[in-house]
């Protein structure tokens, strides 16, 4: 039985085998091609450890060693176990290990309140939800709210029955009076291209910019207007490159998963046009999902399940979030994290005090 040199800090035993170990390389034996094709065929078959090799080949452990370095510059996927066992894998072998560098993901956190398909005017509004969203943002801190879209009801023979407010400039007028204004927090909104855009395709006119305008003559500076149906925030790094989250009010009506639609958007995304995170409206969902690595969120609603709603079987739910994420000093987006806010339907509180600011 053959025994392995172990390799101590005295250096003259690590150079008497690696002068062994390059002689046996210089001067390989005759049948030299046979103990390789042993290796080869003993390494197959499972794990082998240097000295069960060795005494089933007769050669000496650093002879084996030696033709174990020389597999592997003949590209065999040798896969070693804490160098005490080797084989050959059936999988091509990873190169080395680099440890990641943790200061890419620290720094300071990014944070934005999500809401959307607030519908004001509706008969179904929640401004008792909208405002109690406001309120936990004011106490979070929260500097920026995202608005996905459908701010008003608008009006159409889908929903003539269903709003208390009728008229463009009335619904507005409303939104206004009505909309949560706290200190410290910006409301960043987009349009869609129903509900505010029916008025829009009926009037002619931008309702995003006319809600803006007329936001700045009530003496109201917190509401800014960002695009119709999408808008992209882009942020840069301190030494390179830049992501950025795009906010969308797509079309269509829910998908028989939640997830469904979400995922067909990020796939439909042209190259290089992809963003970090997808913020969704439209949907009255609550939801996030991850196709392409791409952070997708439907970020809920502040109106209870309409008539046209139920009979379509649409599900209302209630709610908003709070999104955060860190920015690498290259620009990249690469940590991310949400809090979802939830409420229930107005029957739900009906009774229950506790509920309810006195």
């Amino acid at each position: 039985m053959y025994r392995d040199v172990k390799l101590t800090a005295d250096n003259t035993k690590v150079i008497n085998i690696n002068k062994k170990a390059k002689k046996y390389q210089a001067q390989k034996p005759d049948n030299y091609k046979n103990q390789y094709n042993t290796c080869i065929k003993l390494l197959k078959i499972g794990p082998q450890s240097i000295e069960n090799i060795s005494n089933k080949t007769g050669l000496l452990p650093y002879q084996v060693r030696n033709i174990i370095e020389e597999l592997k510059q003949d590209k065999y996927n040798i896969y070693s176990n804490n160098n005490d066992s080797y084989e050959l894998s059936y999988h091509t072998v990873p190169g080395g290990v680099k440890r990641l560098n943790p200061d890419y993901w620290k720094g300071d956190w990014i944070r934005f309140g999500l809401i959307g398909d607030t519908h004001l005017c509706s008969k179904f509004e929640r401004l008792d939800v909208l405002n109690c969203l406001y309120d936990i943002f004011a106490d979070e801190g929260i500097p920026i709210v995202l608005h996905a879209g459908n701010m008003v009801d608008g009006e159409c023979n889908l929903n003539k029955f269903e709003v208390h407010t009728v008229g463009l400039t009335a619904q507005v007028d409303y939104l206004l009076k009505e909309y949560p204004q706290r200190d410290g927090i910006l409301t960043k909104f987009i349009t869609a291209d129903e509900h505010e855009g029916w008025y829009a395709k009926r009037e002619r006119i931008n309702m995003g910019e006319y809600i803006e305008m007329k936001a700045k003559l009530a003496g109201r500076d917190d509401l800014e207007y960002i695009g119709h149906i999408e808008a992209d925030i882009r942020f840069k790094g301190i030494e390179s490159g830049e992501s950025w989250i795009r906010i969308m009010h797509p079309g269509g009506g829910t998908a028989y998963a939640f997830s469904y639609t979400p995922q067909k958007i990020v796939e439909s995304f042209q190259g290089g046009d992809k963003p970090r995170i997808l913020i969704l409206g439209h949907f009255h969902k609550l939801e996030w999902c991850y196709p392409r690595e791409v952070h997708s969120y439907q970020i809920g609603c502040t109106q209870d399940q309409t008539g046209w709603m139920r009979k379509k079987k649409i599900q209302a739910m209630l709610g908003g979030m709070i999104l955060e994420f860190k920015l690498a000093k290259d620009g990249t987006i690469n940590r991310v994290r949400h809090e979802t806010i939830t409420f229930f339907d107005k029957k739900f509180y009906i009774g229950k005090k506790k509920y309810w600011v006195e």
